[in-house]
């Protein structure tokens, strides 16, 4: 185990990106969505803002009308009245230990990063649904 861990939000980001990538590869958009808007609000509170917009041109990009793709940027989005309700609704339908429990046994090894290889394993994961088509 490193000495330098992740944060719990960093830890949540990864978590809800894991399962975003899962849905997306099994080609199941809106699923792939509903974790992203999760990975958006946890990257926004690690104040990952790169993160956070990455993964909302990916939503934006299948689902013009998501509230997501309505504002030109993720700190708008996130500043809509619409956006915490959606936060907290997904969050009830899929708790972070929910969420942790579906994780596990898809990408092991990525949940065991550190701090240090963080932003590198967030950036391959995002390039996975960028590259590929739904």
């Amino acid at each position: 185990m490193s000495e330098s861990t992740l944060t719990a939000d960093e830890r949540a980001l990864l978590i809800y990106l894991i399962l975003a990538v899962t849905a997306h590869q099994k080609r199941q958009t809106p699923g792939r969505n509903r974790f992203l808007v999760l990975t958006v609000h946890f990257a926004l509170r690690a104040g990952l803002l790169e993160t956070a917009e990455a993964c909302r041109k990916v939503v934006k990009q299948d689902s013009p009308q998501h509230v997501l793709s309505k504002h030109s940027s993720v700190v708008e989005a996130a500043k809509s009245e619409l956006f915490p309700p959606l936060v907290k609704q997904l969050q009830r339908h899929c708790s972070l230990e929910r969420a942790e429990q579906l994780a596990t046994g898809q990408e092991d090894e990525l949940l065991q990063t550190d701090s240090a290889a963080f932003q590198k394993t967030v950036s391959q994961l995002i390039s996975r649904i960028q590259t590929q088509s739904a």
